[in-house]
Parts: structure tokens; sequence; C-alpha cells
């Protein structure tokens, strides 16, 4: 979905029966690579034809450069998918479980002749035939299925007669050390990342970077002159460069090139820089293992944005996507929020919502965190307590997707 669009009828009557969630894929180096889309049917015992799932997604499919890998949980592999036009980074994952069916095999085979791409999902209990193997991109291996995980999670020898020809990604991940023995033993990449890791809550200082955006969130805050903010940005000059390529990037479309702190902090306005800056807050730790946590904080902000106000609401569009942003602010910079929301001043319903789980922004950010979750119920209770329709909810999860896309690339 390259532009925000409201819902179509006939794309809301599906997406509107739908229970749709997200989870990055998180390599070695803890870069997201891809995005897993599982989807359940919203309405309880109702099960869509695949085919129908997977068009309803077309006309809002995230636009994104890496795979995204479609899991229709509660959708049987039939002949309604050869009808689909899959986009390109489209990834559709087939259960092992169902290929012990010769009717599934050959559509697995057909949908792989026609340019479709498919995963494997689980780990199949008969040999398949290595015809069928080759469909596949990839096989999701639950961690605790994996034949090369011993007892304790250190790798294995492979089992006599076993080798991997498909590259695997790991699902079911609970903490950081359950990734790591994932990729020793040769995962591809992780389903997930695990926000609440113990490790992300030890206290540690800030870093350098971090401490020049907090001091110049608090200048915006504050209406400071601009030869204040001017010289705060020099001590850090790679935030300065950042500043200067957003403004005379392509989205502002200016006529001449601007070279001038000042002139690009004056261009970009008071309002736009703090949330700039508050997108860098999130993304300024050098840290690999919260990189995760920054392609999350992005992706909440964005979508309590989409969800919670209209555009003409530009105050209350900004307090959430502040909300969702700053959720995960004390695991990635390592300092509680107490000693962060004493740096830099936020409404009472944001810190409300975020250090005290109460007040109106609340209900919003648990619903992006039962969407992480993958958790169908809790879903359905936020979306009733906050009166939104579940086609809404999608198309803004989705949308969030392609927008948190693009700026990942101008930060």
């Amino acid at each position: 979905m390259n532009a925000p669009e409201k819902l179509h009828v006939g794309q809301g009557s599906v997406l509107g029966t739908l229970s749709i969630c997200y989870a990055p894929l998180i390599d070695k180096k803890r870069k997201a690579i891809g995005t897993r889309l599982t989807i359940l049917s919203a309405r309880a015992q109702e099960r869509l034809p695949v085919g129908r799932v997977l068009d309803s997604l077309s006309p809002v499919w995230p636009d994104a450069s890496g795979p995204v890998l479609i899991a229709p949980l509660d959708a049987n592999l039939d002949e309604s998918a050869f009808e689909w036009q899959a986009p390109k980074n489209a990834i559709l994952e087939v259960p092992a479980v169902t290929l012990r069916d010769p009717e599934v095999q050959g559509v697995a085979q057909r949908l792989f002749r026609d340019g479709k791409r498919l995963a494997l999902r689980g780990r199949p209990d008969v040999p398949l035939p290595p015809a069928l193997l080759a469909c596949f991109d990839y096989s999701l291996i639950h961690q605790n299925e994996d034949r090369r995980k011993s007892a304790d999670g250190t790798p294995l020898a492979a089992p006599p007669g076993v080798s991997r020809k498909i590259p695997f990604i790991v699902t079911g991940v609970q903490t950081v050390a359950d990734v790591e023995a994932a990729f020793e033993r040769g995962a591809t990449a992780s389903v997930g990342w695990p926000l609440d890791d113990a490790q992300h809550r030890q206290v540690r200082p800030l870093q350098p970077g971090q401490a020049v955006v907090l001091e110049l969130l608090r200048l915006v805050r504050d209406d400071a002159e601009l030869s204040k903010i001017d010289a705060t940005l020099k001590r850090d000059p790679a935030l300065a460069f950042k500043l200067l390529r957003l403004v005379n990037s392509a989205a502002f479309g200016l006529p001449v090139q601007i070279t001038s702190f000042q002139h690009a902090v004056m261009m970009l306005g008071y309002k736009k820089m703090m949330r700039w800056l508050s997108l860098l807050l999130a993304t300024a730790s050098k840290d690999t293992n919260t990189f995760p946590l920054m392609h999350a904080s992005i992706r909440r902000g964005l979508f309590l944005e989409y969800i919670g106000a209209s555009d003409s609401e530009a105050e209350l569009r900004d307090e959430l996507f502040i909300t969702g942003a700053f959720s995960l602010l004390d695991r990635i910079t390592g300092a509680p929020f107490e000693q962060l929301f004493e740096l830099i001043a936020l409404s009472e319903n944001v810190v409300d919502a975020i250090v005290r789980r109460r007040g109106p922004y609340a209900t919003y950010l648990a619903l992006i965190e039962s969407i992480e979750r993958s958790d169908p119920i809790a879903i359905g209770k936020h979306i009733d307590a906050l009166a939104i329709p579940v086609a809404a909810c999608n198309q803004a999860l989705l949308r969030a997707m392609s927008a948190a896309n693009t700026l990942d690339s101008d930060l």
C-alpha cells in the first residue's frame, strides 16, 4: 500500500472478517529482513477459501522490499489460490501436516509452477519428495521441533541421513538466548523478537547520540532560539547530516539546496522537528540487540496514529505516535521511564499510557501489543473497547507497515 486510502466496500467486507497479526523476520545481525502476517478468521468457526483471504490483502498490501510471509492459519490450501495475483515479495505458507494429502501436494506444485513463492510451515512427519521440497523458499520450524537442538538448547549434529536443503526460519522463541541458539544451529531468521527479555531492562548509561537527541527535544519543546539548536546539532555531525539529508530529500521538493543547520530547522518547523527527533531517539542506540526494539517502536507509533485519529487531528495524531514510539524507550536506552521523562516533558495522557497503563491512549497501546503477540482474543477485546471496526484495524496495521518501511530508510 503506497499511499493512505480509505477502505472500499468490497475490500472492507473481507478485511472485516479477518484478524491480522504481524511479526518481523530478524536476521543474525538483528536487522529486520522481512515480515510475517498471520491471519485468522475474526468470526468463530468461519473458514474462508484461502484464495479469498489472499485476494483481500492485495489492495492494502504492505509496500516492502523484503519478503512478506503470509500464514492463513485457518484457511485450507485449495484451488481457490490459483487466481491469486501474488505480489513479488509475497510468500505463502503451507502447513507441513496438510502435505499428507496428495491433492494439497498437487496444489502446492501447481502454485510453484505458476510463479507463486511458498514456505513450508512445520517439520514434515514423513519424508517429502524432492520435487515437492524444491517448491519452498523457506521452512519455518518451531524451536521445540528442531531436531538439531539438545535438551539444554545447544546445537546438535544433524541426525543420520538428514540434511537441510531449505533455509530455515525459527519460530516460538521466548528469549534472546533462544534466538542466539537458533542462529548457531543455522537459522536464517527468527519470527519476531523477545521484546520483554530481562536483558533489555538492564540499566545502562545513555549513549552520546541519545543524549544529544534528548537535549534537542528539550530545546524544541521550549521553543529555544535557533542558535542554541544549531550549537547542539553541531555536537553530533552525523545527526546534523541526517537533518540536511531530510530537508533536501525529494519529499520537500525544494528548488535550492539547504546547507545551513538553522535554515534546515526553519524549513522543517518545530512540530515536524519534534516528531523527527522522537523517531531518532527511538533509533539512536548502537546496541544491536535493540535494533528489533527500534523496528517495533516505529511501527507501534504509526499504528496508534492511524488507528486513533483522523487526518485533521494533528495534535492527537502526534501524541498517539509518540505514545507508540516511546513505549519501548526504557528498553532501547537502558534508562527508566522516570529518568527519561524528566529530560523531556510529555503530555499526561502519553505518560499515563506508557508508564501507568491507563488513560485514553492505553487501550490503543494494548491493542498493538496484542497484535505483536498474535493474540486474537485480546485483539477482539481491545477492538470492542475502542469501538473500532476490524477492517479499520487491519488497514491501519498494513498502512503502518508500509509507512515504516519508508521511514526506516530516512533515519
